[in-house]
């Protein structure tokens, strides 16, 4: 249990990171995390770590992106979640974690995605 907590606590902040980087360095789309996160899952896996990649791929991207929408709604004074909300029907922060979910889901699914490109690569070269 406590070296897979100790690896959780070295690979969620990586994620975060890249994810951050890769947002303030590029001009690539909203979803050009994916990409980064992906090989990352693949280098994790070429290393044999072994953790839940979806787990802590989602965890990662539900921070990144919860607060990123917090930041986003503090700098532009409230007024255009609240409208996301009025326009949906649901409370401002209904709109919040909606995107972390969103956000979580996709980077959870690229890192598990990463994972699964080195294990399909191992399991055919082994039957050669």
């Amino acid at each position: 249990m406590k070296k897979s907590l100790a690896i959780y606590i070295k690979i969620i902040p990586i994620l975060c990171v890249v994810i951050l980087l890769v947002r303030l360095l590029s001009d690539l789309p909203w979803w050009g995390f994916i990409i980064p996160v992906m090989a990352l899952g693949v280098l994790l896996e070429w290393k044999n770590i072994r953790y839940s990649t979806f787990a802590a791929g989602f965890l990662a991207g539900f921070v990144i992106w919860v607060g990123a929408s917090v930041y986003f709604d503090s700098t532009t004074g409230g007024n255009i979640l609240y409208r996301m909300g009025l326009l949906l029907s649901v409370p401002k922060i209904v709109v919040i974690f909606a995107s972390g979910i969103i956000g979580g889901g996709l980077t959870g699914l690229a890192l598990y995605c990463g994972k699964c490109m080195v294990s399909f690569d191992k399991a055919n070269h082994s039957t050669l």
